[in-house]
């Protein structure tokens, strides 16, 4: 007798809009590979995951995204697959919504469990700090603008290759969002449209300028690009006081896996 399949909503057919963490990977997994194949990368695909390789210095452009609990999978394959894609020069990022195998084995180090944050569709954002002036990003001079401000911030010396300070990725799906003090670039933030859901990234705010409800007023923007979405977002531990008082709940962790290049 052939045991029953019981549904747990990670079936590669199963609907987008089962949950909404399902919507988020999902959307995760879309963007991700939307930015590599914009600016020639790479990108390979399975059942159980999304890998994109644009050939980027930021630890979080190269991502693999799981799209089922390893679990339900031949997890070893995966790895094998994902192995094979990236050369090992390249490093890359591993995000998965469940808890791992260790990967230590496969050369990976474990980077942490950040939290993922949802927040309602709707509500106001408060004024925006004196002298602040948010625009969103449409044109290459912006955009440069932009990156330059999020490579300052993370402390990065260079853009080269980074897809999000490629014009080609300017699109409708993709909201950035540029903040000027009194004329000077100084913060970042972004909202990727997909899935029914804002989510949020490019948070960043220069070093001398923090402090002044700056980067909040950026995060703002982008939570509120489509403000009939719900937003989402991956926080760091530090930061997540902040998105809660925007109305940001913390609703589950990620696990998050880096292999460094060799």
């Amino acid at each position: 007798m052939t045991a029953e399949h019981l549904t747990h909503g990670w079936e590669s057919d199963a609907a987008e809009s089962d949950t909404l963490l399902r919507r988020f990977v999902l959307a995760n997994a879309r963007h991700t590979t939307f930015l590599a194949e914009r600016v020639g990368g790479r990108t390979a695909h399975g059942p159980a995951y999304s890998a994109a390789d644009p050939g980027s210095a930021v630890f979080f452009d190269n991502m693999v995204v799981l799209l089922a609990p390893p679990q339900y999978v031949d997890f070893d394959r995966v790895m094998e697959e994902l192995l094979a894609f990236y050369p090992p020069e390249r490093h890359f990022c591993l995000l998965s919504a469940w808890p791992t195998p260790d990967l230590a084995e496969h050369g990976l180090e474990l980077m942490g469990h950040p939290p993922f944050m949802l927040r309602p569709p709707g509500g106001t954002a408060p004024p925006t700090p004196a002298g602040l002036t948010i625009r969103q990003v449409d044109s290459a001079a912006m955009l440069k603008e932009f990156c330059a401000v999020l490579l300052a911030a993370f402390d990065m010396p260079s853009g080269e290759g980074v897809p999000i300070s490629d014009p080609r990725v300017l699109d409708d799906s993709l909201r950035l969002f540029l903040g000027y003090l009194d004329g000077r670039p100084v913060a970042t933030a972004g909202a990727r449209i997909s899935h029914g859901l804002n989510d949020v990234e490019w948070v960043a705010n220069l070093a001398d300028e923090r402090g002044k409800g700056i980067g909040a007023a950026l995060t703002w923007a982008a939570t509120l690009a489509e403000p009939e979405l719900p937003a989402t977002l991956i926080s760091s531990d530090d930061g997540r006081g902040v998105y809660e008082r925007m109305g940001y709940l913390p609703m589950h962790r990620f696990t998050l896996w880096h292999r460094p290049p060799f």
